[in-house]
């Protein structure tokens, strides 16, 4: 990928490698807001949230900064329309920010972000992820864990994951609960596990509960908006 930084090319859209980087001419900031409370905001986050003229962000992340009265858009499912949104106003020089939840870089909007604007045309503030939570909720080191997301992606990948590790943390699809995860890793064959299910992280409804395999593939969990397991061979 090549990324040309001069003043003259600023705002020019570049192709390389069939990938398009375009270059802001401010960068988009782009803030962890942490799992939703209000309480795990970073000073950091907050001043630059406040100095926005434009969020782009879920309805659920605006709605937290709703009496800010900053011109707003909404992500659905609709990425193009928020990069062409994005190059506009950069176009008429206004400083935009995108609301990450939890922190942008761990299974969040960065990536995406990444194969279309260069390291230098944004500013990211790291958020603390749910995942990071749920850990501390569980005095859990996690320098050791897996980290895993079944959003987009092959249920395989989490079967083999858990299969070859001792210690796995997963967000889960809100298209699949955890007891269909859990009902799928003992079809393959894998069952000396303890889960911890933490879910809606942060809310007042925050819950948390210890479960065999068996146990969970029992029940019809609800699936909540900030949904972690946290799977541990009990072996």
């Amino acid at each position: 990928m090549s990324v040309i930084a001069d003043k003259e090319y600023q705002n020019t859209t570049i192709n390389a490698a069939d990938e398009t980087v375009y270059v802001m001419k401010n960068p988009l900031t782009v803030v962890g807001i942490g799992p939703g409370g209000k309480e795990y905001l970073t000073f950091a986050a907050l001043a630059a949230i406040e100095k926005a003229e434009v969020l782009i962000g879920g309805q659920r992340n605006l709605d937290l900064f709703a009496y800010l009265c900053k011109e707003t858009f909404i992500i659905k499912n609709n990425l193009q329309d928020m990069l062409d949104f994005i190059k506009k106003k950069d176009d008429c020089n206004f400083t935009v920010t995108v609301l990450a939840s939890g922190d942008p870089g761990i299974f969040g909007i960065l990536n995406f972000l990444r194969r279309h604007f260069p390291p230098e045309s944004l500013l990211v503030l790291p958020g603390i992820s749910s995942i990071q939570l749920a850990c501390s909720r569980l005095a859990l080191p996690w320098h050791d864990a897996v980290l895993t997301s079944t959003h987009g992606r092959d249920y395989r990948h989490l079967i083999n994951t858990v299969r070859t590790n001792k210690k796995v943390i997963a967000l889960t699809n809100p298209n699949s609960s955890p007891s269909d995860l859990a009902r799928l890793l003992i079809a393959e064959g894998i069952d000396k596990r303890v889960v911890y299910l933490c879910r809606n992280l942060s809310y007042p409804d925050e819950q948390i509960s210890m479960f065999s395999l068996e146990e969970l593939a029992d029940l019809e969990v609800t699936q909540y908006s900030n949904n972690v397991m946290v799977i541990l061979d009990d072996a």
